[in-house]
């Protein structure tokens, strides 16, 4: 499968050249991104319906809708994890001025599954999850969605994005990275001027360059 990553040469040169690997961020970074086309609240997922389209009861007791305030909803917070997100769309004029882009990466999708199959197998727990986004609309019509792949559902004001979303996920009970010198840092940050990026280098270039097959300028 192929898949293809909008940006600025200036920041995807390196991967373009194999000198630098993929970088997934904190899911966290979604929400402070300076482009409001893509910024989005990935650590919280509101799912609301139509308080007069279902039933609610209390054991056998019906509520009339008509005595609730509002439309009944579900938070569900994804467990937290570094991610980056593709396009199904190739060398896409409309996505080029959505991202603001001026590059166009083409993505072996197994090729690069492999290379982070083997970067988490270093750590304990880690998983390389992905999947196509599904998009819900502002008024849920359907049942609830399913709550362990709420990391794969976005509102459907980004639909045009036709996103597949590729992630590592960290286990609850790790907090801390430890550096090859013995230094230890926090696995995710809460300050927003200190939001962890996650670069899965290979040893040589070729490996960083095994999964990219071609760029399309602007």
């Amino acid at each position: 499968m192929q898949l293809y990553l909008y940006g600025k040469k200036k920041f995807l040169g390196e991967l373009i050249e194999g000198s630098k690997g993929i970088r997934l961020s904190d899911i966290a970074h979604y929400s402070i991104m300076e482009n409001d086309l893509m910024r989005d609240n990935e650590l919280e997922k509101i799912f609301v319906w139509d308080k007069d389209q279902v039933k609610i009861k209390v054991n056998d007791f019906l509520i009339d809708p008509q005595s609730i305030t509002a439309n009944p909803s579900v938070s569900i917070r994804p467990d937290r994890c570094f991610c980056v997100c593709f396009s199904t769309k190739k060398n896409d004029p409309d996505l080029f001025a959505r991202f603001k882009a001026d590059v166009c990466i083409e993505i072996d999708l197994d090729r690069l599954l492999e290379v982070l199959r083997v970067a988490s197998s270093s750590f304990e727990g880690m998983e390389v999850l992905h999947g196509s986004v599904n998009y819900y609309p502002e008024i849920m019509k359907g049942p609830l969605p399913d709550l362990r792949a709420v990391l794969f559902y976005k509102r459907d004001i980004y639909m045009i994005e036709s996103e597949y979303r590729v992630a590592l996920s960290i286990p609850p009970n790790k907090k801390t990275f430890k550096g090859p010198s013995g230094a230890i840092i926090d696995i995710f940050s809460d300050d927003p001027k200190d939001i962890r990026h996650l670069f899965i280098n290979g040893n040589a270039p070729e490996t960083n360059r095994s999964y990219v097959k071609g760029a399309y300028y602007l």
